[in-house]
């Protein structure tokens, strides 16, 4: 592999992480690009969502030295109380600040890389996809909006002989998804609500085009593991699990074998810190959870159709 080759195609990357277990079968190495069309009410990840880098303050970790307010172009930060404050509006994200934080209070959320070096940094845990059975997962944010990046990547691990899937929300053109199926060996492909006019309310966007690509990616026989984020008060219905229960039966009717397997999501509140490292409210009720009982009877409600269903935290 000629790693760094500068005709390669880039994308801006959040994280490369090793060692996921819920991403696909066997142990996992995520690529997580930055950027994405959806701005979902329940979002964990809200780094993901800007297509370009950002600055995160961690208010523990800042020991006061302000040598950030003196190096910033913008006069993006203040300081008051102990406390840095970076102002979002004229902050242009260069990553001074962080730069001389040694602390890492500030950090620079995202940096440019190639396919080639991304590829040779998934290769490094080569070993643990052989003895698992499991491989890489190009994610995000919305990996296929990169869609150049993104089939080169998956060309480049799928090479090496790299078991590779792709984790999307599915609000792309037909064009981009076409592309990277000749090197996908499945898709983690989220359903949020069936309903039109409620995922427009909750997710920013109608699910039309979502829904499109969803079927004819079941169409190609290409194996899709459906992600059903399980949100009290704004997902949990039983009208929408019902729906989501009867496309994942649509689907199977369109795959031949059966290529679909649907998996529950309980809410959880990982990204509360995100959110206020990056200076936004947090969206949802921080109390909300989903018993162990009402995601085993939902589970219960799918497989009783015949749907293999599993559920994830």
């Amino acid at each position: 592999m000629q790693v760094g080759d500068e005709t390669s195609a880039r994308a801006i990357i959040l994280r490369i992480s090793g060692s996921a277990i819920h991403d696909g079968p066997g142990i996992r190495t995520v690529v997580a690009l930055k950027g994405c069309p959806l701005r979902c009410q329940w979002c964990s990840t809200p780094e993901s969502q800007k297509n370009g880098p950002e600055i995160a303050y961690y208010p523990g970790k800042c020991t006061g030295c302000i040598r950030c307010i003196t190096l910033c172009p913008e006069n993006a930060i203040g300081f008051s109380g102990h406390i840095v404050s970076v102002d979002r509006e004229h902050c242009n994200n260069c990553g001074l600040c962080a730069s001389v934080c040694d602390p890492q209070a500030l950090v620079v959320l995202g940096s440019e890389m190639t396919a080639y070096d991304v590829a040779a940094e998934v290769m490094k845990d080569a070993v643990f996809f052989r003895l698992s059975g499991g491989g890489a997962v190009v994610s995000g944010g919305e990996p296929l909006l990169n869609v150049d990046f993104t089939t080169e990547l998956t060309r480049l691990l799928k090479e090496q002989g790299v078991n590779t899937g792709i984790d999307t929300c599915g609000y792309v053109p037909w064009a981009n998804i076409e592309k990277v199926l000749p090197y996908t060996e499945f898709f983690l492909w989220d359903v949020k609500v069936m309903d039109r006019e409620e995922h427009k309310r909750l997710t920013g966007v109608y699910n039309d085009l979502i829904l499109s690509n969803l079927r004819r990616v079941s169409q190609a026989g290409t194996m899709v593991y459906l992600r059903y984020p399980v949100i009290p008060g704004l997902t949990d219905s039983d009208d929408n699990l019902q729906a989501i229960r009867d496309l994942a039966k649509e689907l199977i009717s369109l795959s031949s074998p059966s290529k679909v397997k649907l998996h529950l999501l309980p809410v959880h509140h990982l990204g509360m810190a995100r959110y206020e490292s990056l200076g936004r409210p947090y969206p949802i009720d921080w109390n909300t959870y989903v018993a162990d009982e009402e995601m085993n009877r939902m589970k219960s409600a799918v497989e009783v159709s015949g749907i293999e269903c599993s559920l994830e935290q």
